[in-house]
């Protein structure tokens, strides 16, 4: 097995992990006392069932939620950041002249297949 195949597995366990301590919080929280959610009569599998299956979605929708705001938020700041880009460029651009000139005294750049000009010593 490959360094990331064995990574994402261990990502994928700990994620179930996660998930399934949320729906066990969120079923305790539903049903502290393990009630009766069938009517009849007494608790049993099909109680334990439901109310997991209930917990599970209320988690299930919950992370949806979540998801879907962190979606929105990171393309509304994608949008914001390539609106910017031109802005950015010409700054880089800018800068990164203005660093050659400090360096070359304003000089031009001699072509790759010329000699630059030789200072006096």
């Amino acid at each position: 097995m490959s360094f990331l195949s064995k990574l994402l597995g261990i990502g994928a366990v700990a994620g179930a992990t996660v998930a399934a301590m949320k729906v066990s919080e969120k079923y305790k929280q539903n049903n502290p006392d393990g009630l009766d959610s069938d009517g009849d009569g007494k608790v049993d599998v099909n109680d334990v069932v439901t109310e997991v299956t209930k917990a599970a979605t209320e988690v299930y929708n919950d992370a949806s939620e979540k998801a879907k705001d962190v979606a929105a938020s990171a393309k509304q700041k994608a949008g914001e950041l390539y609106e910017q880009a031109p802005e950015m460029l010409e700054k880089v651009k800018k800068t990164a002249k203005d660093a050659f000139n400090s360096v070359t005294n304003g000089e031009p750049e001699a072509p790759a297949d010329e000699e630059p000009p030789k200072t006096e010593e």
